[in-house]
């Protein structure tokens, strides 16, 4: 290969005796070179900058006193000299290190000083691009302003010319789990893009934001936490594994049911015709409820399927079509028993919602009576008759004794009658199937909930009080708490257990108040005053998160999240506050209307008459 230089201006670099060249001196004399060494007089336009890592930008505006600098003094080789190649397919010198500095000298050659030339610093012709991106990395890596997106972006060229994870690390000088970070930021589009926005994002946590990258609601979400609400990105983190963990489970369940030619149904709310659940389905006349392992065989077979946060599994059996397969339900066993039993008796049996038909309960037997009618009383009475209703939580059918037509035959009304108004059955259906999904989730988020609570709390000992961070305005909710959460605490007191749980505190058990482990705590000459703001605080939030073990908050939609109590109200707005992200069903307590896009029944119907106009 041959070079035209000024001969009597280059200077050799005897150290480097990798390759060997022949330039031709001013007096037309071949002279060997070797690489690298300077070559003097370049324009810096003829540079080929391309295949930075670094992205460079708008020089002039990114580095100002750069240009300044090579405005002035030009190009220093002793301190700053751009390193470049002979391109091996044309021989163009590419640049390997030192770009901001070329594209300055640029910037600097079309403006201010257009004679400008510059030395450069030429490597052995042949140098590969693995030796040109480390070349680069080991300059531009351990800059100010090297963002983490060039930063995965150099990880990734390095993979492409054929360097594994542990190689490209012990090439840079990096740790091995970073490239693999890195690797994976720039694998995925839309991490990479976050990358971009988030240039102060680690690496490490844009990695695990990449998990996600197939999953466009997830990983938006993420994204939001991450520029809003950073410190909650791990917890949010774990709850969408965990959620992806439920699903590919519920994926795995459904599959496995199917095989077993199981039809899946969605919701026990809304069933096809005549479908029953196989523990409220029996064989003739016995009423001992069908066994799902001997229901396994019919054609009937069905299952509605659920799988929670601490991934068990909940199969909830049905039979499509039970009457067709020799089925019948419990219920219609019991009640054809009952009516059996009334015939018998004598007592017709009417529907209830008839007019004039009054129950017994609401009737005396004249105006001059105390107590209301009893049936047998009133069995002698023309209007004398029942109607059967059955709940499957009950052993048996209630039998309700009712007259036809009370006026006719002289009783009279305990209360006056309320209007009826007929139920709205898609009403009472939606809200069903809302219940049931609600509370199940409802479930989830108090154990999610008390696994950040745990975090939260974890670290209230710590010695230096300046180290403890409190929550805004915190003397404000412990004085709300008083009044508006006043049952919780009351209920919760003198032993305050979960409370003890928070702090991690010995049980509170049989001691006397003054040895009680929070009093105990308080006590302590060694306990600040922020720690006892932090005691005050799990006091508050133990109590109202002890309501919560009660069997019927649990289960209960009523009581929970559909119809909260003030002290509930007021829990939810302080933990907010906290900063812990409530769930979906969690913001229902003091925001309803947040679930009237997931379930229409909920809005009224001049609403969605308005909305389809």
């Amino acid at each position: 290969m041959t070079m035209n230089v000024v001969a009597e201006r280059d200077t050799i670099d005897d150290s480097a005796h990798a390759d060997a060249t022949s330039v031709v001196g001013s007096a037309g004399t071949e002279i060997e070179r070797t690489y690298p060494y300077l070559q003097h007089g370049v324009d810096p336009r003829a540079l080929r900058a391309q295949g930075n890592t670094r992205e460079v930008g708008d020089i002039r505006l990114k580095r100002p006193e750069l240009v300044a600098s090579v405005a002035e003094h030009g190009l220093n080789p002793m301190v700053s000299i751009v390193n470049v190649a002979p391109d091996p397919m044309d021989g163009v010198l590419r640049v390997l290190v030192g770009f901001h500095r070329t594209a300055a000298a640029v910037a600097v050659k079309e403006l201010e000083n257009p004679d400008l030339l510059i030395d450069v610093l030429v490597h052995a012709p042949g140098t590969t691009r693995q030796d040109v991106l480390v070349a680069q990395g080991i300059e531009n890596i351990h800059r100010e302003g090297y963002t983490q997106a060039e930063e995965a972006g150099l990880y990734e060229q390095l993979s492409l010319t054929g360097l594994d994870t542990d190689a490209i690390a012990q090439t840079l000088s990096r740790k091995t789990e970073r490239v693999r970070a890195g690797l994976a930021v720039a694998a995925n589009p839309r991490t990479r893009a976050a990358s971009e926005a988030l240039p102060d994002t680690d690496l490490l946590a844009l990695a695990q934001l990449a998990e996600f990258d197939g999953d466009e609601q997830a990983h938006q979400k993420l994204l939001e936490v991450l520029t809003r609400d950073p410190r909650n990105f791990e917890w949010t983190l774990g709850q969408l594994r965990r959620e992806r963990e439920q699903r590919a489970k519920l994926v795995e369940e459904v599959t496995r049911f199917t095989e077993l030619g199981y039809m899946i149904v969605g919701d026990e709310h809304d069933l096809p015709e005549d479908t029953a659940r196989v523990d409220q389905l029996c064989d003739g006349e016995n009423t001992t409820p069908l066994d799902p392992g001997d229901h396994a065989d019919c054609p009937g077979r069905a299952v509605d399927v659920w799988v929670d946060r601490d991934m068990q599994v909940e199969v909830t059996h049905f039979c499509v079509q039970a009457t067709e397969h020799g089925h019948r339900t419990i219920a219609s066993v019991k009640i054809a028993e009952a009516e059996a039993r009334l015939h018998a008796a004598g007592v017709p049996i009417v529907d209830p919602e008839a007019d004039d038909v009054a129950e017994l309960d609401d009737l005396l037997p004249d105006e001059q009576a105390e107590h209301p009618f009893t049936a047998e009383a009133h069995a002698g009475c023309p209007g004398h008759a029942a109607y059967i209703d059955y709940d499957h939580d009950r052993p048996e059918p209630d039998v309700h004794y009712v007259c036809t037509d009370h006026i006719a035959h002289g009783h009279v009304l305990r209360f006056a009658r309320a209007a009826r108004t007929a139920p709205d059955s898609a009403f009472e259906a939606g809200e069903r199937k809302r219940a049931k999904e609600n509370n199940q989730l409802w479930r989830d988020a108090k154990a999610d909930r008390r696994e950040w609570l745990a975090r939260y709390f974890a670290e209230w000992r710590k010695t230096k009080a300046k180290d403890i961070v409190l929550p805004p305005r915190v003397h404000h909710w412990l004085g709300l708490a008083e009044v508006l959460a006043g049952d919780y605490l009351s209920d919760a007191a003198p032993l305050h257990r979960y409370a003890c749980t928070l702090l991690k505190l010995d049980e509170p058990k049989d001691h006397p108040r003054e040895l009680h482990p929070i009093t105990v705590q308080l006590r302590r000459k060694d306990t600040t005053e922020p720690q006892a703001v932090l005691i005050r605080l799990a006091q508050v939030v133990g109590a109202c998160e002890q309501h919560w073990d009660l069997a019927y908050t649990d289960k209960n939609a009523d009581s929970s999240w559909r119809r909260p109590s003030e002290d509930t109200r007021f829990y939810f707005e302080l933990l907010a506050t906290l900063g812990y992200p409530l769930s979906h069903v969690e913001r229902l307590v003091n925001n309803p209307e947040l679930d009237h896009e997931k379930w229409p029944h909920l809005t009224p119907a001049d609403s969605q008459d308005a909305q389809a106009a």
